[in-house]
């Protein structure tokens, strides 16, 4: 019989995914939306993705289905941020050509601003998660199936706490100077992710910033509505609780391990730690912006190899008040957002002239674009595929 969790076990769960290593890797998740290229408005199923996805991928990237019918492309970790360039160059040249040769596109969008939403994956867990959005929050139908993402993952280094730090003050930056979803359905385009703002409306227990302190994710997975639970079989259904993960505790019967294991599953925060930091608040991105967001990301945070850079980056992104909310709800229209992000761009950029001068260019060709200004004015200008 599995005994039941107590705070501590609770806390030492949480405890264990700030893991210190000695060195630093990079990875990434690349998003596409999925669009028939002589009809955007027909729903391009998880079935079909899934199918001609299928297939090895040189650079050993592996594939994942979203529930809307979204491509994920999953990398190895890579030990440069030039390494992880090639990688996901070398697999999105396969799949661009694969989906190309059935009258297919593959979208780095944040948003689906066409598509209602609707899940064709029917695994259990989605079932699941469905149902419990349906129940608690209808903005989750529209995180799961309309949105796309550019998620990168990064080894905390020998400090996982100052890691930690750093990325919680550069999340709104990132957020901000990353946004790829200007509009959610066509019309009023803005310089803002409105993708950020489906998940931040999704269910702020589980979606909003954890907080600057490692112990900050105890509580946070304490304070989270349950969600889901194994059924007798092991199956994966939606919870018929509705307290929270820290209130179950208090109960009778208190959750298991394996209940905890399920829990943090479903915590989706913009920095989530699983033994290496997960940054999940930048939107799908074209390549440009693929790039500059990994030098950012690996210059900022890789503090081994980085630690003036990182420090900087920190001031620049503290120097913005209330930065999370301004990222989310203006974004690039507050002019200390837009001058912090560019700031941050330059700074990337001038230190990565000599040792990576490719990311050095991206950084400096994404700050022109977000300087610019200039937005999609159609859906035909928002749905660019990725080259061929």
């Amino acid at each position: 019989m599995t005994n039941p969790l107590s705070l501590a076990d609770v806390m030492a769960r949480t405890s264990a995914d700030f893991q210190p290593s000695e060195r630093v890797r990079i990875g990434a998740e690349v998003e596409w939306l999925v669009y028939q290229a002589d009809d955007f408005t027909r729903r391009v199923t998880a079935q079909e993705t899934a199918a001609i996805a299928d297939g090895p991928l040189s650079a050993k990237g592996s594939i994942t289905i979203e529930p809307g019918g979204q491509l994920e492309l999953i990398t190895q970790p890579a030990d440069s941020p030039s390494a992880l360039v090639a990688a996901i160059d070398i697999d999105t040249e396969v799949l661009v050509e694969r989906f190309a040769a059935e009258d297919l596109w593959l979208v780095p969008v944040g948003l689906d601003p066409i598509r209602p939403a609707h899940r064709s994956l029917h695994l259990p867990r989605y079932v699941a998660m469905e149902q419990h959005f349906k129940r608690w929050s209808p903005w989750g139908l529209d995180m799961m199936n309309r949105t796309a993402s550019f998620q990168l993952s990064i080894d905390f280094g020998v400090d996982p706490t100052t890691t930690w730090k750093h990325a919680h003050a550069l999340a709104p930056l990132l957020a901000a100077m990353f946004a790829n979803s200007p509009t959610a359905s066509g019309q009023n385009y803005r310089p803002v992710s409105n993708r950020q703002q489906i998940w931040a409306a999704t269910d702020p227990s589980r979606t909003n910033l954890v907080g600057s302190s490692p112990n900050d994710w105890f509580n946070y997975a304490l304070d989270a509505r349950v969600m889901l639970h194994h059924s007798h079989d092991d199956a994966t259904e939606i919870s018929q609780r509705t307290d929270t993960f820290g209130s179950w505790l208090k109960q009778p019967n208190p959750p298991t391990s394996a209940e905890l294991e399920l829990h943090l599953t479903t915590l989706f925060p913009p920095l989530r730690p699983r033994g290496f930091l997960e940054l999940r608040m930048i939107d799908a991105l074209p390549r440009t912006g693929r790039l500059a967001a990994i030098a950012v990301v690996w210059a900022a945070l890789n503090l081994e190899v980085r630690a003036d850079i990182s420090a900087e980056a920190t001031a620049i992104a503290t120097s913005v008040d209330d930065a999370w909310e301004r990222a989310v709800h203006v974004g690039l229209e507050d002019p200390d957002i837009l001058a912090a992000a560019t700031s941050l761009l330059d700074l990337v950029a001038n230190r990565l002239d000599a040792a990576d001068p490719d990311l050095a260019e991206a950084c400096r060709q994404w700050r022109a674009h977000i300087s610019d200004g200039a937005l999609p004015q159609s859906i035909d200008d928002l749905l660019r595929p990725e080259p061929r």
